[in-house]
């Protein structure tokens, strides 16, 4: 992938769809990478998000390549 790509972000655990913490795909532009990890900047919130880390809309964070696919 390029960087600026449109990616998703799977994102979440095995709590029940629609409640906080489930597995969710969140919008992302890629903007870095390294090794097998993403570098992504989040083009929306992620309102389900339990933990508070890159979870706003423009924040930017590390993922492993396996959770982040190509829009």
């Amino acid at each position: 992938m390029k960087f600026g790509t449109v990616v998703y972000v799977t994102r979440g655990g095995g709590a029940p769809a629609g409640t906080p913490g489930c597995r969710r795909s969140v919008r992302g532009v890629l903007v870095g990478a390294r090794g097998c990890n993403r570098r992504v900047r989040l083009l929306q919130d992620d309102p389900l998000a339990t933990m508070g880390y890159c979870a706003k809309k423009g924040d930017i964070g590390w993922w492993s390549d396996s959770v982040v696919q190509a829009a």
